[in-house]
């Protein structure tokens, strides 16, 4: 998982879940303007398949209502269905506002072949 440009919006953005002193799933909601940027979700082999993943972008989406965003957007190289079953559409990476596009994340994080998607929060 990259870690590049965590450091900008971490602690605020991220939310983890945790057994213990065992860290089990982790993900970001980066804003930018009044657009949001999922990120980072990252599920521990051992806690795969239990719901954590799907509890933290619900949780990442609600922070999205609560912020007052009006689109979130992703980059994905591995889970594009995933994300569709949150309602996440296909979108052009030049859909993203300026600020976001700039961003870590999109400028030079992942790559040009990642996927973008997009949803209302």
């Amino acid at each position: 998982m990259p870690t590049e440009g965590l450091g900008d919006q971490f602690p605020q953005a991220y939310v983890v879940a945790r057994a213990g002193s065992d860290l089990l799933a982790a993900a970001g909601l980066e804003t930018y303007g009044e657009a949001g940027l999922l990120r980072s979700l990252v599920v521990a082999a051992a806690a795969r398949n239990r719901g954590f993943g799907r509890a933290l972008v619900e949780n990442r989406l609600a922070y999205a209502r609560a912020l007052g965003v009006e689109r979130v957007f992703l980059l994905t190289t591995t889970a594009p269905r995933y994300f569709e079953s949150f309602g996440f559409a296909n979108a052009n990476r030049s859909e993203a506002p300026a600020e976001l596009a700039s961003s870590p994340e999109f400028a030079s994080v992942c790559p040009a072949s990642a996927i973008c998607l997009t949803r209302v929060p």
